[in-house]
């Protein structure tokens, strides 16, 4: 019965909203570039905005890239919208995170827990605030790091060259408004 908000929905969003849904969690999500066939297919919820996510998530994981936009988009304000018992996830980019405020939510209760593969300094330095504080969970940057996961980015790294120069979109794009295709 937990309600899992996802913020991004690429390649990484997907999966991680096929393996919820597989546990019997409802999954919202909200993703500039919506699949709606995806969506309907796997009945995923369309957040109106990532205020919405906040709000109403039991965990929310971040699976979007960095940009202006995103930079620090959990930060005091968003962690005040969150409920008392939300649990977030980074797996995308340290820098999606106010480590501060992140800390300051977790060591006051504000909300449960933390739990993230990357922070905004890495290697994090020993003072880190992340480090220290309670119920947070960091690894040291793995979670992309099998055999299987290294042999498939060189597959795409070289299948998005040839794309490329043949005049065709790669695979997995960021921003699909700026690339050919």
């Amino acid at each position: 019965g937990k309600r899992l908000g996802i913020i991004g929905m690429g390649r990484i969003g997907k999966e991680v909203a096929i393996r919820a849904k597989a546990f019997g969690m409802e999954v919202s999500a909200f993703d500039l570039y919506w699949d709606e066939a995806f969506a309907h297919g796997y009945d995923v919820k369309r957040a109106k905005s990532v205020d919405e996510i906040f709000a109403s998530c039991d965990v929310i994981s971040l699976h979007t890239n960095l940009s202006d936009s995103t930079r620090n988009m959990i930060r005091k304000d968003s962690l005040a919208q969150m409920k008392k018992d939300a649990i977030v996830i980074n797996c995308a980019r340290g820098e999606l995170v106010n480590s501060v405020d992140m800390a300051e939510a977790l060591n006051t209760g504000r909300i449960a827990g933390y739990g993230t593969d990357v922070v905004d300094q890495e290697p994090p330095p020993k003072d880190h605030p992340l480090l220290s504080a309670k119920n947070c969970v960091v690894t040291p940057h793995v979670g992309s790091r099998t055999y299987e996961s290294v042999q498939r980015q060189a597959g795409m790294a070289a299948t998005n060259l040839i794309n490329a120069l043949g005049g065709k979109k790669p695979l997995a794009q960021a921003n699909p408004e700026v690339v050919i295709g």
